[in-house]
């Protein structure tokens, strides 16, 4: 995503950090299991990170103004994210919501482990996860 410096699924939280040239909010989970770290400073306003194991699986972004390398963001048209990414967007069903997920499969084999998904309310994206499968595509984040 653009403007957090180039962290990766797959990156140490040691390598993120240096990469983003921040360190994450530290929890008693964070080196093990499942959780979800924002970088510090952020307060609410910057993505979500998953960390499973202590690496980097995904990037959950809720709010406006933080855009895919596509340049995709929250708030955008629904028809930008197929425009963006032709050829490449399967829509199915939300589980809870009656906006559909559209989900975005890589270009190249070398990425076939990874996705993007983004949410909308049939109009509008309302948010959007991107990283490394399985992860990416659990519905409710370490839940």
């Amino acid at each position: 995503i653009r403007g957090y410096g180039p962290i990766e699924s797959g990156m140490t939280i040691a390598e993120a950090e240096k990469a983003a040239g921040r360190a994450f909010e530290r929890s008693d989970s964070l080196d093990r299991g499942c959780d979800m770290a924002r970088l510090t400073g952020d307060s609410g306003r910057g993505p979500l990170f998953m960390v499973v194991d202590g690496k980097i699986a995904r990037v959950d972004v809720t709010g406006p103004g933080i855009q895919t390398n596509h340049k995709v963001s929250v708030g955008d048209d629904e028809a930008k994210i197929a425009r963006m990414y032709p050829e490449r967007v399967t829509v199915s069903p939300h589980k809870y919501t009656d906006g559909p997920y559209a989900t975005v499969v890589p270009r190249t084999a070398p990425d076939s482990g990874f996705e993007v998904v983004f949410e909308t309310d049939s109009q509008r994206v309302t948010r959007y996860r991107a990283g490394r499968l399985p992860e990416v595509e659990w519905v409710e984040g370490c839940s």
